[in-house]
């Protein structure tokens, strides 16, 4: 079967899996919708692994909502009854709808960005120092802020790692909840949660989904999900006792609730890699690849603009030509033969490069620089 071929039928399945997942929602019948959601999900996954690099990570983020969205339908009657259920039953809820872990990323996983790392450091290292003056204050909320892909889930990360906490990484499609209204008992379970588990760090990614300015045309429930969140972040700036971190990151700081802007102490700016970094970016994702060939000081030159994420692709690409090339008959293999299969590679080449740069773009549109420079010189960060 062709890869066209295979691709056309998994997105008719996808297609029916959606369709049905929906009408079952409208009758109701919501823990049956989120079984097919969770199958559209799975779906959506194998897409991507058949997909080239730029397009499988647009498959990967919907796998990821599609999941979401069938985690709080198949939990609708628990969150209904968070309000009232034990705290143990609480805990249960946010362990299915939070990612909470310790990541084991670390500063030296991120290329570059040495005098911003060096600010984040000082700033999550602060609040954890008990003996320190009464005037020093430490900031317990910053909002990493700048283009896509830049790295502020790795530096969240990385910070949560130096810190040895739990990491609470708060996916929008959970919180949310548009299909219930409940989004104000998530919030509020997963604050609790994280106090009880300090030391933690609460990372809120695509902050504006939920943060967005009240002036906007947003609905009502948005509006009292913002309040609660609101709530909570005053709540955690105003105990000093508490050994908590609250980092959200927005591509997007000027749809920013100015409410929400000032609750967050702290604003740090993440830009495009420079020159310096955009090569120890390539040597990161290049990392065991034969690159005697490859001019990597003219290579990190015509990555002008891309963003660490889109470097990472790019190499991605270049390297599956590499593998394409050098296995011409990868995709025909059983899962059997796979098993015990020895994958062909050489060194890479300008012209795998070459074609990489012909499919991957930089992200960051033009002229959004400009504007994250006047939010900055506005703002701070």
């Amino acid at each position: 079967m062709s890869r066209d071929l295979h691709q056309a039928i998994l997105r008719q399945e996808l297609q029916r899996e959606i369709e049905e997942a929906k009408e079952l929602e409208k009758k109701g019948k919501h823990r049956d919708a989120g079984e097919h959601y969770l199958r559209a999900s799975a779906i959506y996954r194998r897409i991507a692994y058949d997909s080239p690099v730029g397009k499988a990570e647009e498959m990967f983020d919907m796998a990821s909502q599609y999941e979401g969205f069938s985690k709080v339908l198949v939990n609708k009657a628990r969150i209904r009854s968070m309000k009232d259920a034990p705290d143990e039953e609480k805990d249960k809820l946010i362990d299915s709808l939070i990612v909470s872990q310790k990541p084991d990323t670390d500063w030296n996983h991120i290329g570059g960005l040495e005098e911003l790392k060096q600010e984040i450091k000082e700033a999550i290292v602060l609040p954890f120092v008990r003996g320190k003056p009464m005037y020093v204050k430490a900031p317990r909320t910053i909002l990493l802020y700048g283009p896509p892909g830049t790295g502020k889930t790795l530096l969240a990360k990385a910070s949560c790692n130096t810190l040895n906490a739990t990491f609470f990484e708060a996916r929008i499609s959970s919180l949310l909840s548009k299909y219930f209204g409940e989004s104000n008992k998530l919030i509020n379970a997963l604050f609790a949660k994280a106090k009880k588990m300090q030391p933690s760090l609460i990372f809120m990614d695509e902050l504006d989904s939920i943060a967005v300015s009240r002036d906007s045309n947003v609905d009502e429930s948005t509006r009292r999900v913002l309040g609660q969140l609101l709530t909570e972040i005053e709540g955690f700036n105003t105990n000093q006792q508490d050994t908590i971190l609250i980092m959200g990151a927005t591509n997007k700081p000027w749809d920013l609730d100015d409410a929400i802007v000032s609750r967050f102490q702290k604003k740090i700016y993440v830009p495009l890699p420079d020159l310096v970094a955009r090569k120890i970016i390539l040597q990161i994702h290049l990392e065991g690849a034969d690159i005697s060939r490859i001019d990597l000081s003219r290579l990190a030159e015509r990555t002008e603009g891309f963003s660490g994420r889109d470097i990472s692709n790019l190499c991605q690409e270049a390297i599956i030509k590499m593998v394409r090339e050098t296995n011409p008959n990868l995709e025909n293999l059983t899962v059997r033969e796979l098993e015990s299969y020895s994958l062909g590679h050489r060194p890479l080449t300008e012209e795998d490069f070459e074609e990489a740069f012909s499919k991957i773009k930089p992200s960051a549109q033009a002229g959004s620089i400009e504007k994250y420079e006047e939010w900055k010189r506005q703002f701070g960060g």
